[in-house]
């Protein structure tokens, strides 16, 4: 108990008394010399950057060298095969008046087998965008020089039939026109055909 006691006093001792800092050793520092004046000096002219070019330099050449519709395509080594055969005609049917589903295959050429950006677009007869779709040609790693395209359409609705035309753009450079006939399906045959169903 006694210990405890002064081992007590003890430390109430030691947390009374500031603890001293040691001695540290002053660092003198010379005089800095007089910081020489700018006079007849010129700033150094800015560096001028050449203008950044607004597109990707590219000298790749690109062609359309073939284009089809069908119901679907099955993809094979040969490229895309259309099923039940190339349509050369696209349905507008049902309420309201939509597409039938169909695709379309783009197939593309270029020597210098540069990736690019494809959009394809169905016009109507007054050349509004009735359906449109966009992806990239990868040419890198194709076997010739020839990469294909295919677009799936989905049955958009649309408000008149009549002779509609593809255009594709490659590298944001216009292709051509392809045309493709929109016909309206007769409503009678489809009453008619659901009766013998």
């Amino acid at each position: 108990m006694v210990a405890l006691v002064a081992s007590a006093a003890a430390l109430a001792e030691s947390a009374s008394k500031k603890p001293k800092s040691p001695d540290v050793p002053s660092i003198a520092l010379p005089p800095l010399a007089e910081i020489p004046k700018a006079d007849g000096i010129s700033p150094p002219a800015a560096e001028r950057l050449a203008p950044e070019p607004t597109s990707a330099p590219s000298s790749a050449v690109y062609q359309v060298t073939k284009i089809q519709h069908a119901k679907s395509f099955l993809l094979s080594r040969l490229g895309p095969l259309p099923k039940g055969g190339a349509i050369d005609q696209v349905h507008l049917g049902g309420k309201p008046p939509s597409f039938e589903k169909f695709s379309t295959a783009v197939r593309v050429k270029s020597l210098q087998k540069v990736n690019a950006m494809i959009e394809v677009l169905v016009l109507d007869p007054r050349g509004d965008v009735a359906m449109s779709a966009a992806g990239e040609l990868r040419f890198r790693g194709a076997k010739g020089d020839e990469v294909d395209y295919v677009v799936d359409w989905d049955a958009t609705p649309c408000r008149w039939a009549g002779d509609f035309l593809v255009a594709v753009r490659v590298a944001g450079q216009p292709m051509g026109t392809w045309p493709l006939k929109v016909i309206e399906q007769n409503p009678s045959l489809d009453n008619t055909s659901a009766r013998k169903l």
